[in-house]
């Protein structure tokens, strides 16, 4: 099947077509968009005819196939002999496009795995960084503070912290006002 007979097919996807999915010879894929206006099935004619595609996947905008268009092969390509060696390597050409594709697969799973890990690794070191810095600032308020007197009273830190866990206690604690009259 040439470009043009593909384009044909594609067309009848209707108005739900969103996109191509092009197989192309060596196993790579290649996603192709559906222009909205202009002489958009002249311009895709024109891109299939300069690519070596196998299959074509119509999707819609949910990535769901709407129809398969797969090229047919060419009959001069491989010549049949005794052997079958025609049927051999159409074989050896699917299983390569497979394994293409599911190395492909596992290289995008790797790699988005990779992402994920080093994101948790800088939210981890960014959690880390803020609890040392306030550790810094709890260990500097302490060094300021002036040391406790010989009469038994406590240090100034220890009374920034009574004067705070008061003042949480009556905004939980609160009474409300009472009303004269």
């Amino acid at each position: 099947m040439n470009a043009v007979d593909a384009v044909e097919v594609i067309k009848r996807c209707g108005p739900q077509l969103a996109g191509l999915k092009v197989a192309m010879g060596d196993g790579t894929e290649k996603a192709v968009a559906i222009p909205k206006a202009g002489n958009r099935w002249a311009r895709i004619t024109a891109t299939l005819g300069s690519m070596p595609w196998v299959v074509i996947e119509c999707v819609d905008s949910d990535g769901r196939v709407l129809a398969v268009v797969e090229a047919e092969e060419q009959e001069d390509e491989l010549e049949d002999d005794e052997g079958g060696d025609r049927r051999i390597a159409r074989i050896l050409q699917e299983v390569m496009r497979s394994t293409m594709k599911e190395t492909r697969l596992m290289f995008d799973a790797q790699l988005k795995g990779q992402a994920e890990l080093l994101s948790a690794m800088t939210e981890g070191m960014r959690h880390l960084s803020e609890s040392y810095k306030m550790a810094l600032q709890v260990q500097q308020a302490t060094l300021m503070a002036a040391p406790a007197t010989s009469d038994g009273e406590a240090p100034e830190v220890m009374k920034m912290m009574q004067m705070a866990m008061m003042m949480m206690a009556n905004n939980n604690n609160q009474i409300p006002p009472k009303k004269d009259g």
